[in-house]
């Protein structure tokens, strides 16, 4: 009697160890093939899921598409078409071919519940969608084709994404996929594909006859469901894959050693930590471990296999991304090796849907991969006005420099008038309260008031005038309009203030002109040039500080 088969065991932590939020699963981000740019599905407060593509080169977004009748994306990929502007059927790419040259583009395959979308990043809008009866459970694109799986069967897309080419009936009694790959052992008329749930069936699918030629047994290889595939380049020994399970630490790589036979498990790469593997990358020597924690892990890929006693790496190479003073594992939402030689590109989640992209050096300068890496980042990502990144908030302009003339029976000056430099932080309130209009203090010397206030010095200002209730400070904090300074201002604020300046503004919305009087303000709404500063800083707590709000277990009824 043959020897049994070894198969990747559970790897769970006994406790959960995340101590933050996890990073979106791998099935909703996807790199183009030339790894120049990156798609990323996420949910939006109160409304449907968008997609937002990056250039990791510049740091910045190109494009954005939210999903129509608030709908969500089950799954998406990248994948390289010709014709993408007509329905013009076109040749695949040879592989290394530039998509220049042959008329190709990269555009975001997007599957949402009853169609593929085809979106073009370059041109910003949706040139195709097709239709489908069932929704799509998983997706794969590569140089072979293009293949997506339902709950009951494969579909192969057309070259172009126009229609579906073949379908493929699943086995019986085989779950819904949860994720699919085409190994490199394919061919133009034969896909040799990977189904995945929490075991694995490799089919032949015969793409002239519409079909399945071949079928394995499944292969357990998982407690949990598996949720993301990585096939390897072609070997001597057969065509190797990665398999990423949910809630295991451990990454295991199986070998089919020809396409009639079952796969085998050839490798363990196990990270000392408990944290659990969120997603793989490889290059041609090395194998980058993303784990849910935000830890790293680089093993180096083994050039020898053994299938009978498969041996295990348990003794990787570490990265970490921290930030603040503390030091925090900063939050990851994908990492893939650069084309600079020896460097990661990793996807630092920056809060309100932002991703900062951060080049992480692993390799030693005199050759090979240094044990340890600790890469410090800045904690505190501020808008700048110069920066392409930053999403203009402002739905309309309004002017940030307003003369406001007081009422006649007020004996009190505009909060414009106030001064705005960082010395009146130092102030005692009675001695801001006597302020006089040119920014002299009881016969101080002059301080210029010149120039725009800067975030630190107005976030110092916003947190006393919450603290103490102030009218008159809350009100000259609350006269700036500029949107980057509100948003910096913002961020760089306490998170616990967030509601009370919440409140705050909107008790400002039903107050008047005289608010800074006893009894004054009830009655009478902010006049326009108030409200549209009011609603700039509604509209900055609201995008930076949205998570925060969504915590909080009731809202009191002036926020209604």
């Amino acid at each position: 009697m043959s020897a049994r088969q070894p198969t990747a065991g559970p790897s769970r932590p006994k406790q959960p160890v995340a101590s933050q939020a996890p990073p979106p699963p791998p099935s909703l981000s996807s790199f183009n093939p030339s790894r120049t740019h990156f798609a990323l599905a996420q949910p939006v407060l109160g409304s449907a899921d968008k997609v937002t593509i990056w250039d990791l080169s510049s740091d910045r977004v190109i494009a954005e598409w939210e999903v129509e009748a608030a709908g969500q994306v089950s799954t998406l990929c990248w994948a390289s078409i010709s014709g993408a502007g007509s329905k013009k059927q076109g040749k695949r790419r040879r592989k290394g071919a530039d998509a220049s040259e042959d008329g190709e583009e990269d555009v975001v395959l997007i599957a949402t519940k009853s169609s593929l979308v085809v979106y073009s990043p370059r041109r910003s809008q949706v040139v195709r969608k097709v239709t489908l009866s069932s929704p799509i459970t998983a997706l794969w694109s590569d140089d072979n084709g293009i293949i997506a799986s339902t709950s009951t069967s494969i579909l192969v897309f057309s070259p172009d994404v126009t229609s579906v080419s073949n379908t493929f009936a699943l086995p019986a009694n085989t779950p819904s996929p949860t994720s699919i790959a085409m190994l490199a052992s394919s061919t133009a008329e034969t896909l040799h594909v990977l189904v995945a749930t929490s075991s694995i069936v490799t089919l032949h699918l015969e793409l002239s006859t519409s079909k399945v030629s071949f079928a394995s047994s499944p292969l357990p290889v998982s407690t949990a469901s598996v949720t993301s595939l990585q096939p390897l380049p072609m070997s001597s020994q057969g065509a190797s894959f990665l398999v990423v399970s949910e809630d295991d630490r451990t990454v295991s790589q199986y070998t089919v050693p020809s396409p009639t036979k079952a796969p085998k498990l050839s490798y363990r790469y196990a990270s000392p930590t408990l944290s659990p593997a969120h997603s793989v990358a490889s290059s041609s020597t090395l194998l980058s471990v993303l784990h849910q924690s935000g830890e790293i892990s680089l093993f180096s890929l083994p050039s020898d296999l053994d299938f009978a006693r498969p041996k295990s790496d348990s003794k990787p190479s570490t990265m970490k991304l921290v930030e603040g003073k503390a030091d925090q594992l900063s939050r990851l939402a994908r990492i893939e090796f650069s084309d600079v030689v020896g460097t990661l590109v990793c996807g630092r989640i920056a809060g309100a849907g932002r991703v900062k992209w951060q080049s992480a050096s692993y390799e030693l300068p005199e050759g090979g991969v240094k044990p340890s890496t600790i890469v410090k980042v800045e904690a505190q990502d501020l808008v700048g006005k110069a920066n392409g990144n930053a999403s203009n908030t402002q739905r309309y302009h309004a002017p940030t420099e307003v003369a406001e003339m007081p009422d006649a029976d007020i004996d009190q000056a505009p909060a414009s008038t106030l001064p705005t430099d960082v010395d009146m932080a130092d102030l005692s309130l009675g001695e801001r309260l006597l302020a006089v209009p040119n920014g002299q203090v009881n016969g101080d010397s002059k301080k210029s008031t010149e120039g725009p206030a800067n975030a630190a010095s107005l976030t110092r200002l916003l947190v006393q005038a919450l603290h103490t209730s102030d009218p008159a400070l809350l009100t000259l904090c609350l006269s700036h309009r500029d949107p980057t300074l509100i948003r910096n201002t913002i961020r760089k604020m306490p998170a616990q203030l967030a509601l009370p300046l919440l409140k705050a503004c909107v008790e400002r919305l039903g107050q008047g002109k005289n608010i800074n009087r006893r009894g004054g303000g009830r009655g009478s709404a902010q006049s326009e040039q108030h409200a549209r500063g009011t609603v700039e800083w509604v509209k900055g707590v609201l995008v930076e500080r949205g998570s925060i709000l969504m915590t909080v277990s009731f809202y009191t009824p002036s926020l209604c």
